[in-house]
């Protein structure tokens, strides 16, 4: 857990590239499953979609918390403590989840798709946003 005097978990650059990085996840899947919608199947390409707007808004709150927690550090009057809130290791969660999630569609898309170096390409974005989400977990309680 964080100590008093610590720059909150949503405030660090790692947040950031997390949001950053999910949003171009996101983006990635929207433009490949739109493009390479009917090489496998129709429910493939729409879930892939589907997928790719669930990135999008776990990016979009993410760096909406990533600013919030960048005006928050500058707040005279602190209206909420900004340690330990629950829904930090849920981002981790959901964040892993997602991105692992995209890996497999995207692995799914490039052994059946039209265009595997693309679909591989979009995997590897979602690696890299997993293990963003995943260092980004608030350290565990020492005392």
């Amino acid at each position: 857990m964080a100590s008093l005097g610590d720059p909150p978990t949503y405030s660090t650059p790692r947040t950031l590239g997390l949001a950053l990085v999910s949003l171009l996840a996101a983006l990635a899947h929207f433009v490949l499953g739109a493009l390479d919608y009917g090489a496998v199947s129709r429910y493939l390409g729409l879930g892939t979609m589907l997928l790719a707007g669930l990135l999008l808004v776990f990016g979009s709150l993410t760096l909406i918390r990533y600013a919030e927690a960048r005006d928050a550090m500058g707040d005279p009057y602190a209206r909420a403590p900004m340690y330990a809130t629950p829904h930090e290791t849920l981002t981790v969660v959901v964040g892993v989840g997602l991105n692992v999630a995209g890996v497999l569609v995207a692995a799914a898309w490039a052994v059946h798709g039209d265009w595997p170096a693309w679909h591989l390409l979009a995997a590897l974005v979602n690696v890299w946003a997993a293990v963003l989400a995943w260092r980004s977990r608030p350290s565990p309680d020492v005392g």
